[in-house]
C-alpha cells in the first residue's frame, strides 16, 4: 500500500494520507482516521495505532498472491499476441 502527501479531507494538513475504508470518498491522516468516532466499526482502518509485524502467514499469502497475478499477466499478454 502506497500512501501520498496529500491533504487530508478532515483536518486540511498536507501530510501522509489515504482513502478512508468506510468512506472511499474522503482522504484521511492518521491522526483523523485515529481519533474517527467509527473506528469501532471499521473492518480494516487505513492507519494504526501500533506497528503490527507480519506474519509469515502473511507474507506467504501476500507472495502467493504476487505468484497468481504474475501468472496472470502472462497468460493474457499470451493470449493477446495469439488474437
Amino acid at each position: 500500500m502506497t500512501f501520498y502527501w496529500e491533504r487530508c479531507s478532515i483536518c486540511g494538513k498536507y501530510s501522509p494520507s489515504d482513502k478512508c475504508w468506510l468512506h472511499s470518498d474522503i482522504i484521511v491522516c492518521a491522526f483523523c482516521c485515529l481519533f474517527c468516532a467509527e473506528r469501532d466499526n471499521c473492518a480494516k482502518p487505513t492507519w494504526y495505532s501500533s506497528i503490527r509485524p507480519v506474519t509469515t502467514e502473511e507474507k506467504s499469502r501476500r507472495e502467493r498472491k504476487a505468484a497468481e497475478e504474475k501468472i496472470q499477466k502472462v497468460l493474457e499478454e499470451l493470449l493477446g499476441k495469439l488474437g
